[in-house]
């Protein structure tokens, strides 16, 4: 190979050694952005929960009382006659 042969070969792998540091560098950056948004939207998200969680009364469990309205009365069913 000659000399210019070469040095053009080696510029060629230079450049494309640098396009692929910044696809590389931009991959990087993307997923450091989509890792912090992740974690903010579930920090802000637990925020939430746990400030409504706190300003609610905490709810105990009564018991179950049947309702006057869900009463039935039974009457008597007729007998069979022989």
């Amino acid at each position: 190979m000659s000399q210019r042969k070469v040095k053009r070969r080696r510029a060629e792998l230079r450049r494309e050694e640098a396009a692929r540091q910044v696809v590389h560098k931009r991959a990087m950056r993307r997923f450091v952005l989509v890792a912090v948004a992740l974690g903010t939207v579930v920090a802000v998200a637990t925020g939430v929960l746990v400030v409504t969680s706190l300003g609610k009364p905490p709810e105990t469990a009564a018991p179950a009382a049947p309702s006057p309205t869900a009463t039935t009365t039974t009457t008597p069913s007729p007998s069979p006659s022989r």
